[in-house]
């Protein structure tokens, strides 16, 4: 029997969306198992990022605030109209008035008034900016985290299939009686613990995966793959340098000087305040008799309210903007001070691990090892040796991935100008 053309034209049709179907499938596979590199990251933080993008939105608002700084008052314009009555011999007709208020923006009331506005700007893109590179190290942090853990997992695993192999082994040389069943506990023991720490590890991934989807936005995948890059090390200048880097780059002190400046500008307006304000009048009466032209200035003179109030919580406001900025600059020192020795202090525990103690216990586990195969040695000697090794092993991972988050963390409080080409780069 032969299709019609409706069957030819079904099919045609079912296949066209089997295989959609099947695109769509491939993409959403491709996307889910998408590998993410440490500057993808970040990249997509700063553009994605529901908080990072709010905080650039205020600083757009703050930018709005300088064009209504600069705004001149528009007039004001009055119109009245009615009809005059009076006695007899009086004209009798429609009588109106028009005036218009002009307010004058004085340059003792405007420039300050702008002063306060540019500084706000400023505050908020210091503050921005210190928001941004807070992200940028919570970017990296997580990032490392998640390094740290799948290192710690591969290692977990390692362990699992060593001490499965001494558990099988053990097994063959209970049941041929050649070992004590004490042993074949104490190996059966080994296996479970490094079967739990395993199963620990990847639950320690996940947590590190969630938390690094949460600093980067939802936007990332849920089933994202990280492209692991050995932790950045640098060799960092004296603290003596480091510190005035921090007092010249640091956001958070351009934004506590900014401050400084805003609440300066207000007591220079709120002085300001209490000179006379100026209008431009001018107005029309219009009778059946009569047309009255009038001009003329309005003066608005402060002699009930001399700004007394409001100067003084200006200069207020301005010490206590000083006090906080000293305060800043101190937290931020000491901080400082902090991260540099814990950077001295985790490089040096670094070198020692890596070039001693985890070579070191890897060859007393090799040793222990060839002794116990040739009957030299007992199983607990092996074990030791073996738990050992792990354990400086394990040591030297998080002392790795401590220094790349102490580096981290020099780098935010330092502003790092990498990061600074990263945010600039984000904002186009």
């Amino acid at each position: 029997m032969q299709p019609t053309t409706k069957h030819v034209f079904f099919n045609k049709w079912i296949f066209r969306i089997i295989c959609l179907a099947g695109y769509s499938l491939s993409i959403s596979t491709a996307l889910a198992q998408a590998t993410f590199t440490l500057d993808d990251l970040i990249t997509t933080a700063l553009n994605t990022n529901p908080e990072v993008l709010a905080a650039r939105d205020q600083s757009k608002v703050v930018q709005a605030q300088l064009i209504i700084a600069r705004a001149i008052p528009n007039p004001e314009f009055e119109l009245s109209s009615g009809q005059q009555k009076g006695l007899v011999g009086t004209a009798v007709g429609n009588v109106s008035a028009l005036s218009i208020l002009q307010p004058l923006d004085m340059p003792y009331n405007r420039t300050p008034r702008i002063s306060v506005a540019q500084a706000n700007i400023k505050v908020a893109n210091a503050v921005r900016i210190s928001f941004e590179m807070e992200t940028i190290a919570k970017v990296e942090q997580r990032f490392y985290e998640l390094m740290r853990r799948e290192a710690e997992s591969r290692a977990a695993q390692e362990d699992l299939d060593l001490t499965k192999q001494i558990r099988d082994r053990m097994q063959v040389r209970y049941e041929v009686g050649e070992a004590a069943r004490f042993d074949l506990i104490r190996a059966q023991t080994e296996f479970l613990n490094s079967q739990i720490s395993a199963q620990s590890s990847q639950l320690r991934i996940e947590q590190a995966r969630s938390q690094l989807r949460q600093v980067v936005g939802y936007q990332l995948p849920v089933q994202f793959v990280i492209k692991a890059e050995p932790p950045k090390t640098e060799i960092l200048p004296e603290l003596t340098a480091l510190q005035l880097e921090l007092q010249s780059q640091s956001p958070e002190l351009k934004k506590a000087r900014a401050d400084i400046e805003v609440s300066e500008s207000k007591i220079n307006l709120e002085k300001n305040a209490r000179l006379p304000r100026l209008s431009l009048r001018a107005q029309q009466n219009t009778d059946p008799n009569v047309t009255d032209r009038l001009f003329g200035i309005v003066l608005s003179i402060p002699i009930w309210d001399f700004k007394n109030g409001q100067i003084a919580e200006s200069l207020a406001n301005a010490s206590k903007a000083k006090n906080q900025l000293d305060a800043q600059s101190q937290s931020l020192e000491s901080q400082m001070d902090i991260a540099y020795q814990l950077y001295r202090l985790t490089s040096n525990q670094v070198r020692i691990l890596d070039q001693e103690v985890v070579e070191l216990a890897a060859s007393a586990r090799r040793i222990a090892e060839v002794s116990y195969r040739y009957g030299e040695r007992g199983m607990l000697e092996y074990l030791d040796a073996q738990r050992t090794f792990r354990a400086a092993r394990n040591d030297l991972i998080k002392a790795r991935f401590d220094l790349a988050s102490v580096l981290t963390e020099i780098k935010r409080l330092r502003a790092s100008p990498d990061w600074l080409a990263k945010i600039e780069g984000g904002l186009q």
